[in-house]
């Protein structure tokens, strides 16, 4: 009887050993299958985040370096959209547009048209003159790129505005635009697209924008690229 009575007990004890072996088996198990969760949760509030953040100019002043569409060609610069943009915003635009220009020939005077000037911001106006003069892509880039790189090191936002259509010129045109576009892109550049104010779908000037000769905007269509410009960068 009392062997029975043993037996009993000792089975008694395996079944409530096992029962705590079971419970503690699942309790780890259900700690095992949290704890990737807790791990992700934390990673997730270590992990570097990039954020996009707007830069402030140093000061309002702006300096438009660029050709005779910077110009304001065939008028003068009283006419030009970078008049317009100064009077838009109420602040003051220097143009630096000569006629004739290459992305070589705005890196020459870079220094002196942009660094000395000590602006806020630089809108670099280029291509054209590049697509007519046959420069080849990867000099047009270098050039803009040394650009970009002297106005960071200035402490000077560079802004890029996409070359326009001219007449017979717009597939080296278009080369100059893709890679402007792409590079801006990439460098969280802004950029100014004229086309968008001047020209239809067939890239040809809408009524009333262009010169006698269809070849540069008018006093009207000065205006307009002024006037979009203005609205983008606003501040």
């Amino acid at each position: 009887m009392r062997t029975y009575r043993l037996e009993i007990r000792l089975i008694q004890a395996a079944t409530a050993l096992a029962l705590i072996v079971l419970i503690t088996g699942f309790l780890g198990l259900w700690g095992q299958v949290d704890q990737p969760s807790g791990a992700k949760a934390g990673a997730g509030e270590t992990r570097e985040t990039t954020s996009v953040q707007t830069q402030t100019p140093s000061n309002s002043k702006i300096v438009a370096l660029g050709d005779s569409f910077t110009l304001g060609y065939p008028l003068d610069t009283a006419h030009s959209w970078t008049q317009r943009l100064a009077d838009d915003l109420k602040i003051r635009v220097v143009n630096k547009g000569k006629g004739g220009q290459t992305s070589k020939d705005l890196l020459a005077r870079f220094d002196a048209d942009v660094v000395s000037e000590k602006p806020g911001r630089v809108i670099i106006f280029v291509g054209t003159g590049d697509a007519l003069q046959s420069v080849p892509l990867k000099d047009f880039q270098a050039n803009v790129e040394t650009m970009i790189e002297k106005a960071k090191a200035n402490n000077i936002i560079p802004i890029v505005a996409l070359p326009i259509w001219y007449p017979n010129y717009q597939k080296g045109i278009q080369e100059i635009r893709d890679w402007e576009i792409d590079y801006a892109k990439k460098q969280s550049i802004t950029t100014l697209d004229f086309t968008t104010v001047l020209f239809d779908s067939s890239q040809k000037y809408l009524t009333g924008l262009a010169s006698d000769n269809g070849k540069y905007p008018n006093a009207k269509g000065y205006e307009k690229m002024g006037d979009y410009a203005a609205n983008l960068l606003k501040t």
